[in-house]
């Protein structure tokens, strides 16, 4: 749990570096995506010596759950930098609690897994909760609920990978499975990235210095993620991972406190209420799922 908790203020932290990368530095989604993932994939080859198994697994056990986690997560992560550049974290980032009703609907479906009425109550409760949030000062743009829902189903479909491919390496214990798998994961996407760079305009040394703070809190958050859903599991791991929401309310609102308006915008106490409340009705959702 402890890692969860981990994963989820970086992943806060993280959220916040997009907004300042795209919002105040405006600069493009695509060049935050593929500068980040460069930087990620540079740190990965770097350390991957240190913790790769001798002989290493046959590529046919691992490269499918690998391929699957990657690309699933960086269709969900466009869409979730296409989601901040219309609205601000602290309004987001409790959005993605929604990933639960996602897991619910493909595992049920697709998976065959059985749910009690309680565990619906729970989906229903969530999406009270994203409404609420939606309410709070004003309604999110159509383009953000959008490209939120785009996320949760990216992600969705990475979270059922990571699991496969932290099984991959169980014989190396849990630490060493979870720090290989995300190495792995993040080295493999800074590869496929590299044939993009020349899309992108001639990039300052400064773009590449702005894009390494959500490069840094991103790939922390992910080591910690690989392992406790390794841990205790993807469910479970979403419900101490949605404690995001609530991180993510906290530092907005110290930003906004501090006048970083461009950043994230200023509310007023009533409309803070809302949204903690809209953060602490998902977690009740996400937490009553579980135990039901």
């Amino acid at each position: 749990m402890i890692l969860g908790f981990a994963a989820a203020f970086f992943q806060a932290l993280s959220y916040l570096s997009s907004r300042l990368f795209v919002a105040r530095l405006q600069r493009s989604v695509g060049a935050l995506l593929i500068l980040s993932h460069v930087l990620m994939g540079l740190v990965s080859v770097l350390c991957l010596p240190l913790v790769l198994p001798q002989p290493l697994p046959a590529w046919r056990i691992f490269l499918g759950p690998l391929a699957a986690c990657s690309l699933f997560y960086v269709a969900g992560q466009t869409a979730l930098f296409l989601a901040l550049k219309h609205s601000d974290a602290s309004r987001v980032s409790p959005l993605l609690g929604i990933k639960l009703v996602v897991l619910a609907v493909i595992t049920s479906i697709w998976m065959h897994q059985r749910y009690s009425a309680s565990q619906w109550a729970a989906v229903f409760l969530a999406v009270a909760a994203a409404w609420l949030l939606n309410r709070s000062g004003g309604a999110l743009r159509w383009q953000s609920i959008a490209w939120v829902l785009a996320a949760c189903l990216g992600y969705s479909l990475s979270d059922l990978n990571i699991r496969r491919l932290v099984a991959c390496f169980a014989e190396l214990g849990l630490f060493r499975a979870s720090l290989l798998s995300t190495l792995l994961c993040y080295a493999f996407l800074g590869v496929g990235c590299l044939p993009f760079l020349p899309l992108l305009r001639k990039q300052p040394r400064q773009a590449w210095l702005q894009a390494a703070p959500f490069a840094g809190a991103w790939l922390i958050a992910m080591l910690c993620l690989f392992a406790c859903f390794g841990s205790i599991g993807v469910v479970f791991g979403n419900i101490v991972q949605s404690t995001r929401g609530l991180i993510s309310i906290a530092l907005g609102a110290a930003i906004a406190g501090a006048g970083l308006h461009d950043i994230e915008a200023h509310v007023d106490a009533a409309v803070q209420r809302r949204r903690i409340l809209a953060a602490l009705m998902m977690l009740a959702a996400i937490a009553l799922f579980h135990l039901a």
